[in-house]
């Protein structure tokens, strides 16, 4: 099949030795964009008052950064506006201190020191300082919290403060990525929750009212440490149907809407609509290799082969985009060009036949986005020209969740912002021990590579290494590389202060610098 019946088709359905507070100030920049101030300037005096309403594009159980949908990269700008992190993801994936000062490793990164920024104190009043930076980590670290940080925690040999502003951290392995652990829950500092679930933090809200699942009401928090935010409330509306969500932003129900769905994008300049993105998601496939016939990576070749990359790219993200060729993303410190399969569905057929299985077929989860169903549809129609059979299977979020975590699929699609953070995902998704392997891969080359690369301090020395685990990782096969698109926010022309996110891996916004224009 050409290309062009695809698209026919498819129309029908550089981490520094030691941080440092000069490496960012404690701005909204931080936690936003590199180009918040220009951006500000651009849209004229900044205008305080007022309320700001929020579509969230899911439903969140309670307000505790245990809790991994509150810390997911939609729902920061909810997280953000209630608890200020120990760091950050900057431009191209580099992580900068917000509340901490520094994070200084020993010699072989098996040591830590964090130093705090002093006179931070929670919304209720109580200082955030060293103690209370223990206290969170480990209750967090608990089984009952229920956090999926909880596997970066259990790195943590031993922790303890040392005077008000200073943290030792013993590492139960070399780690020269460490304070990226802490750029979402783990770093999200927060006392215990109260009587309605909420966690204290010390961000620049604080909670009015909240209905899980439904909304949350925020309040300027008086006694913020920082620069006070512009809006007096924020409004959350949960709204998990993409084009609900975009209606509500054309109709003024909301101000600022999160999106991944490209003909949004697309549809939104016409419509008079601001947008702030940044390339943070990467669509991938991903195959159970602990299952026949993928445990054969013949078979996983073979459908690598099978897969026009640019053809999906143009199809469902609409030229928004870029092919990905690997584990490490094209705007990481750490990318090199990776010799990626081309498009070739003579071989795949061959490999198929070599493996024994000509005729082979196989379900295919994915959840009811559009975007989805297009992108399998596309898929699909591919497979197809190699011989494969390939029945898609929808599902809602929850249910494809599960599946994945029990590791319940033949063949599954993925898309995620865990490659904007190249340390984490390659230990998250390809060693053995991880509870986010979900292919269940593991090859000892690729285990020691990626090991090797997170005991180096040396960037350059580290990202040689993880480049030798991205070879093994593609040759392989555990899961396909489709694309590296556009997510991020659409927002009225009445929203001011919206940042550039066009360098930000890992989306990042704080609600405390934008407002409603008057």
């Amino acid at each position: 099949m050409k290309r062009h019946k695809y698209v026919l088709a498819a129309t029908t359905c550089a981490l520094a030795v030691t941080l440092t507070a000069g490496a960012c100030t404690a701005s909204d920049d931080a936690v936003s964009g590199s180009g918040t101030a220009k951006a500000a300037a651009a849209d004229g005096p900044a205008a305080d008052g007022g309320t700001l309403k929020v579509g969230l594009d899911r439903p969140f159980t309670k307000l505790d950064p245990a809790d991994g949908t509150l810390t997911s990269m939609p729902m920061m700008v909810l997280a953000n506006a209630l608890y200020d992190p120990l760091m950050v993801n900057g431009d191209n994936g580099v992580v900068q201190p917000y509340l901490a000062k520094s994070f200084t490793p020993n010699s072989d990164a098996t040591g830590w020191t964090l130093q705090l920024r002093e006179g931070v104190k929670f919304s209720d009043g109580k200082p955030l300082d060293a103690q209370a930076v223990v206290d969170h980590v480990k209750r967090l670290a608990k089984p009952e919290s229920k956090c999926s940080c909880a596997a970066d925690a259990a790195t943590i040999g031993a922790l303890k403060a040392n005077g008000p502003t200073t943290v030792d951290f013993t590492l139960k392995a070399p780690n020269a990525a460490f304070p990226g652990l802490f750029t979402r829950s783990l770093g999200y500092i927060s006392e215990t929750p109260n009587a309605e679930g909420a966690a204290v933090g010390s961000g620049p809200y604080t909670v009015e009212s909240v209905q899980p699942g439904v909304s949350v009401t925020v309040a300027r928090n008086p006694a913020y440490w920082g620069a006070k935010g512009h809006a007096d409330k924020i409004v959350y509306q949960v709204l998990p149907d993409s084009d609900s969500r975009y209606q509500s932003l054309r109709s003024g129900d909301a101000d600022l809407i999160w999106t991944e769905t490209p003909t949004q994008f697309k549809q939104a300049a016409g419509d008079g609509l601001r947008t702030a993105t940044g390339p943070g998601a990467t669509s991938t496939v991903l195959f159970n290799t602990k299952a026949a016939p993928f445990d054969d990576p013949r078979v996983r070749q073979a459908l690598q082969y099978a897969v026009d990359r640019e053809a999906v790219e143009k199809v469902v993200f609409l030229d928004q985009g870029t092919v990905a060729d690997g584990p490490i993303g094209s705007r990481s410190p750490y990318h090199a060009a990776n010799t990626y399969p081309a498009h070739d569905p003579a071989k795949a057929r061959a490999l198929l036949a070599e493996a024994g299985h000509p005729d082979l077929s196989f379900d295919y989860l994915v959840d009811n986005r559009p975007e989805a169903q297009q992108r399998a549809t596309v898929l699909q129609q591919m497979f197809a020209e190699a011989g494969v059979k390939m029945t898609i299977k929808p599902m809602d979020a929850a249910s494809l969740g599960t599946a994945m975590f029990q590791r319940k699929f033949q063949v599954m699609d993925f898309v995620t912002s865990m490659f904007g953070d190249t340390d984490s995902a390659l230990n998250s998704l390809y060693t053995a021990r991880s509870p986010y392997n979900f292919t269940g891969y593991s090859k000892p080359e690729a285990e020691q590579a990626i090991a090797a690369g997170r005991a180096e301090l040396d960037a350059a020395k580290r990202g040689a290494a993880y480049n030798e685990a991205a070879k093994a990782i593609v040759a392989d096969a555990p899961m396909l590389f489709l694309t590296e698109s556009p997510a991020g926010f659409l927002a009225s022309a009445e929203v001011g202060g919206l940042p550039d996110l066009s360098r930000r891996t890992v989306i990042n916004v704080s609600p405390a610098g934008l407002w409603v224009k008057k």
